[in-house]
C-alpha cells in the first residue's frame, strides 16, 4: 500500500527534513567546539610583577590584566594563577587557560618575577566572608532585605 501525499504535505515533509540536518549539523558544531576544538594561544609578552601580559588567541591580540578571567571562545578562558606565599599574600606565578572555569592547563609559568595579587591575603578574605564586610562581630549578616523569611533573622 502506497501512501500519496498531496502538495502541502510534500512541503511540510521537505521543511521537517531540511530542519533536522540544520538541528543535527549545529549539534555535530557544538559538540566539536565543547568537546575537540582548543584555542591557540601564544604569549608575546608577560609581566607577573605588573599583572599583565599580551597574548595572541587565535590570530587575534588579547591583554589580560590582575585577577580577572577573560572568555576568549565558547567554553575556554585566560587568567593568571597565583599561589599564596608564607605571609599568607598571593602572587602571580603563572597563566591559565580554563575551559568552563576550571584549570585546564598551565601556558607559562614565572621564573622568580611573581607579583602581590591585587586582592586581599587569604586571612582578610576569610575575615571579610565569616565577619561581613562591615567589621562586626563575627556571627553577624549584613542586615539585607529578603523575600523569604523575616527582618528580625539576622543572627546565626
Amino acid at each position: 500500500m502506497a501512501f500519496k501525499f498531496d502538495e502541502g504535505e510534500k512541503w511540510i515533509l521537505k521543511i521537517a527534513g531540511i530542519s533536522a540536518a540544520i538541528i543535527a549539523i549545529t549539534n555535530v558544531y557544538a559538540f566539536y567546539r565543547n568537546n575537540i576544538w582548543q584555542p591557540k594561544v601564544e604569549v608575546k609578552s608577560v609581566d607577573f610583577k605588573k599583572g599583565l601580559a599580551d597574548l595572541i588567541v587565535n590570530g587575534k591580540p588579547v591583554t589580560i590584566k590582575g585577577d580577572s578571567s577573560y572568555l576568549i571562545s565558547g567554553a575556554w578562558g585566560l587568567k593568571f594563577g597565583y599561589t599564596f606565599k608564607g605571609n599568607g599574600k598571593r602572587v602571580y606565578d603563572r597563566i591559565e587557560i580554563l575551559k568552563n572555569g576550571l584549570v585546564h592547563g598551565v601556558i607559562r609559568q614565572a621564573e622568580g618575577e611573581e607579583m602581590e595579587s591585587f586582592t586581599a591575603n587569604e586571612s582578610t578574605y576569610f575575615d571579610n566572608v565569616l565577619k561581613g564586610m562591615s567589621g562586626e562581630k563575627e556571627g553577624e549578616f549584613i542586615s539585607a532585605k529578603s523575600f523569604v523569611g523575616n527582618d528580625n533573622m539576622t543572627k546565626w
